[in-house]
């Protein structure tokens, strides 16, 4: 019986990458970072580190990260790991089959996917990992799994750690227009395998987020890069922003060239060259627009303490097909059309197919994240099973859900819910100027 894409891809033995095609891949890569005029700092000689084993860890601000990150390391024998579902797509799985490319469950236990890490490891291999999983929503650091730290301290390996500045300003999470402006990436030498004998995972845990901690908004209050795209720097804001400031309603906002206005009460707020927000008519004026960002995850939080909290969705819930590669959205299969309910419990989807009445329940402790796609639907893993939530109204704002979900989870998960104070500032004072 032929095996399904999944089972061929997760459980083939992984081999370090092939040398001819890697050779032409950082050829093209390079190409690409003399465009984008990427600049490259290093706090140690790249050369220096002649052999394995080697984890970069690489922050993630931007969707053309690892553009940046692997062509700055200079090394051709980088085993890259990537979410499964990224991996599953027509023109990319033969090539990252043999890139040697590591597929993982996002934010989920993965024994198989930590198991060949070690042995590519074991071998003195290089291994390329984006420990906050998905690129950022807001320009700064997204939540790491102190697994992480658990995992460094196994390997015995060289961690260097890259980190970027400008990379999302050049292009954001909130639309696809690439913006023309500095990028920076920079390398440091954080561990040795000496090192790493005595140090504590908690230590290792520290270290490596004060080293790869990025706010692209702070950033630019002081370097001043200008930030020009096709599209005004606002446009598609309201897609991470959906509360107004002033007068608290939700999903009211909408941009207007490089204004963000609010239907109900007439806010208007510019967004500059620089990513500044200037005040054109609002009572409250956010510092930037991570600030705006963190301040709806905390209304969010004390939303979801009242026991009547609940997201209602019109959609389809869906799977990837198997059998063979196909494009988007020809690769979905259908599981259910209904409607999806996300309370403290987690997310239950009633529906039916077929004339079949279908019910899908997903508890909270085991569902990480409805992380917002940029394509417009919701996705997610639940026991190393891949799903996309698609509503059917298109360009619906769906951020509150991601942000919902992820705090839901965290009442039920203490360690994820410490990895997450360490970055989303709960407890920041006022986020006004």
């Amino acid at each position: 019986m032929k095996k399904d894409l999944k089972t061929r891809l997760v459980n083939r033995k992984i081999k370090k990458p092939n040398t001819i095609l890697m050779f032409i891949v950082m050829r093209l890569l390079g190409i690409l970072n003399k465009a984008y005029k990427v600049k490259f700092n290093y706090d140690f000689d790249p050369k220096s580190i002649k052999k394995g084993p080697i984890i970069l860890l690489s922050s993630h601000a931007s969707r053309l990260e690892f553009i940046y990150m692997l062509y700055g390391f200079k090394r051709n024998d980088v085993n890259m790991v990537c979410g499964y579902q990224n991996i599953l797509k027509r023109g990319i799985y033969g090539l990252f089959i043999k890139l040697g490319v590591i597929s993982k469950y996002l934010y989920q236990p993965d024994i198989v996917c930590t198991k060949n890490i070690l042995k590519i490891l074991k071998n003195n291999g290089t291994i390329g990992i984006f420990p906050e999983g998905i690129q950022s929503t807001s320009g700064s650091t997204q939540p790491i799994n102190p697994a992480t730290a658990q995992l460094i301290k196994k390997s015995k390996a060289t961690v260097v750690v890259s980190t970027s500045k400008g990379a999302y300003l050049a292009t954001n999470r909130y639309s696809k227009d690439r913006k023309k402006g500095y990028i920076g990436i920079e390398y440091s030498l954080v561990f040795t395998p000496e090192a790493l004998e005595n140090l504590t995972e908690e230590e290792i845990y520290n270290k490596l987020l004060e080293k790869i901690k990025y706010n692209d908004f702070e950033y630019n209050k002081t370097a001043r890069n200008i930030y020009i795209g096709k599209k005004p720097n606002a446009f598609g804001i309201e897609k991470i922003l959906y509360k107004c400031p002033d007068c608290n309603t939700e999903f009211n906002l909408y941009t207007e060239d490089d204004l963000i206005i609010c239907k109900h009460c007439g806010l208007k707020i510019k967004v500059n060259e620089y990513y500044d927000l200037e005040r054109i008519n609002c009572n409250k004026l956010p510092i930037d627009i991570d600030k705006w960002y963190k301040w709806q995850r905390r209304c969010v939080v004390n939303e979801i303490k009242d026991d009547n909290f609940e997201l209602i969705l019109s959609g389809t819930l869906a799977t990837l097909k198997l059998d063979r590669i196909r494009k988007e959205p020809k690769n979905r299969e259908i599981l259910s059309i209904g409607t999806a309910t996300l309370n403290k419990q987690g997310l239950v989807f009633e529906g039916s197919l077929n004339d079949e009445i279908i019910k899908f329940d997903f508890n909270a402790k085991s569902l990480y994240s409805l992380t917002l796609s940029t394509k417009g639907y919701l996705e997610f893993y639940y026991n190393n099973e891949y799903y996309l939530l698609i509503p059917n109204k298109p360009n619906q704002c769906l951020i509150k859900w991601t942000i919902a979900s992820e705090e839901i989870h965290n009442l039920y998960d203490e360690k994820w819910r410490s990895a997450c104070a360490d970055v989303y500032e709960y407890n920041k004072g006022d986020i006004y100027e």
